[in-house]
């Protein structure tokens, strides 16, 4: 009646009854419900008196009442003043009078509806951090397994491409992945985002639920400055609301660390000094399946025990650093030799993948610097020519030797979801654990998801390239003769 302009006295006269009893039934201090005779005759009286604006004053209150109804949409307000009306508790508060001493802080919200809402409103964030000045922080929580993101990869490329631009700028993120016992969605997301999940400015964690009837929500924060909370009924209804009031983004920061605290690294940090201790780690775990190594070029680390002596002594590298090096070298042979002898006493693969661009750019350089030796020897070494080419020379005998060996040439061009880092070295034993080998020393997860995706992408990886470059007799072939060229 309020909304509508509608006075007691303009109700009464239509029913024929005295005003005081329409106040009385306005203030809520006498009940009428669908068996009143009055009943009938006060909704078409209140229809006709909407009709005049069309129903939208009507359609917005009964919204407010009801605001999972999608009125507005529906646009029949006949329907909701009956129930209303019928309702036992005709009482309605109006939201005004809530905004008073109690009420901590007002706030403004933006909204945005559905998958591909969720999709804008990040895009908008990702501008909002790309106009600092200076790089910040960025926590990322997703208790959906980013399907919003997934279902469209032309945004799911975009974002990622941009994001790495964040993180080259300096900024630092930690993101949250909740997953279901399922995990339907973890392996195209490895494939899309392997590089922000090898990447080193990013710290990852994960927490594990077993209820499909989870609560589904997402939290994308922007160094205190601007917030994103999203809300879903399920993959196809949600909603999401930023805010950029510094109270709620200050609690919403609070709630993020919460989260974080209650979930498990990902990944498991080590200093390069370290690279011993996970090699006796790894070594223990024994659980059938392939080894994989994917490197830009084969690492020294695992080369001759003469030649990797040579290489640290014309670099000057003092006795102690090449003893713990030489340590490594005997560890990781010996960890290889385990592939051929099973848990049923049956070899098991070793598998070598290579970027076939890292090494053939190595013929054009009088000399060049290993990746793996520089970490553990926190200095640049240098390898020549003809050391390399002794290296491949070494890794022919291997592969000649070793019918459970094989080494996969792989390209850039081949189109393969697989991180091209030419300052980075993996190694990952299949379904078990995965090593990380960087400029900031050495990460290792044996959290079941990433590790099987990893191992269902280099999977992916060996059978998606040509015969050619992973054929044991053309790569020996290749290698010879990139040996000789060197």
């Amino acid at each position: 009646m309020e909304s509508l302009n509608i006075v007691s006295a303009s109700l009464a006269r239509e029913l024929h009854v005295d005003a005081s009893l329409v106040s009385k039934w306005k203030s809520g201090a006498r009940k009428i419900n669908s068996s009143s005779i009055y009943f009938d005759q006060i909704v078409d009286f209140i229809l006709e008196e909407s009709e005049k604006s069309e129903h939208l004053i009507l359609n917005d209150v009964l919204s407010q009442i009801y605001p999972l109804e999608n009125i507005k949409k529906q646009n029949n307000p006949e329907v909701f003043i009956r129930r209303l009306l019928d309702s036992k508790d005709l009482s309605y508060i109006d939201k005004n009078a809530l905004a008073n001493d109690d009420l901590q802080h007002s706030i403004k919200v933006g909204s945005y509806e559905q998958n591909k809402g969720r999709r804008k409103a990040i895009l908008n964030l990702l501008k909002y951090a790309e106009s600092m000045s200076s790089p910040g922080n960025i926590i990322f929580i997703d208790s959906e397994e980013y399907d919003w993101l997934l279902e469209d990869e032309l945004f799911a490329v975009s974002f990622k491409e941009r994001f790495l631009k964040l993180l080259e700028r300096g900024f630092k993120a930690r993101f949250v992945i909740h997953f279901s016992s399922y995990r339907k969605s973890f392996v195209k997301f490895f494939e899309l985002f392997s590089e922000l999940l090898f990447h080193k400015n990013i710290d990852w964690y994960y927490y594990e639920y077993y209820d499909e009837g989870v609560f589904r929500f997402s939290q994308f924060i922007v160094d205190k400055s601007i917030s994103l909370l999203g809300i879903s009924a399920s993959k196809r209804s949600s909603t999401t609301m930023v805010f950029d009031d510094s109270t709620s983004i200050i609690s919403h920061w609070s709630m993020a660390e919460s989260v974080i605290a209650s979930c498990q690294k990902i990944f498991v940090n080590f200093d390069a000094k370290e690279c011993e201790q996970v090699v006796d780690f790894v070594s223990v775990i024994r659980k059938r399946g392939a080894l994989y190594s994917y490197l830009p070029a084969p690492a020294f680390i695992s080369t001759s025990e003469e030649l990797l002596e040579e290489i640290l002594l014309d670099n000057k590298v003092d006795d102690k650093t090449i003893l713990e090096c030489l340590n490594i070298n005997k560890k990781m042979k010996s960890m290889i030799k385990t592939q051929l002898h099973g848990l049923e006493d049956v070899s098991e693969r070793i598998v070598e993948i290579f970027q076939i661009e890292q090494m053939e750019r190595r013929l054009r350089e009088d000399e060049f610097v290993s990746c793996s030796l520089s970490i553990l020897t926190s200095r640049k070494i240098k390898v020549s020519k003809d050391q390399f080419a002794r290296a491949l020379k070494h890794l022919t005998d291997q592969l000649k030797l070793n019918d459970n060996m094989r080494v996969v040439l792989f390209s850039e061009k081949d189109n393969i979801a697989l991180p091209t880092m030419p300052d980075m070295n993996f190694w990952c034993k299949q379904n078990t654990w995965i090593v990380q080998m960087g400029k900031k020393g050495l990460r290792i997860s044996d959290e079941v998801s990433t590790v099987n995706a990893a191992s269902i992408s280099f999977e992916r990886c060996i059978r998606k390239v040509p015969p050619k470059r992973k054929e044991k007799i053309s790569v020996i072939n290749y290698l010879n003769e990139l040996s000789r060229n060197l």
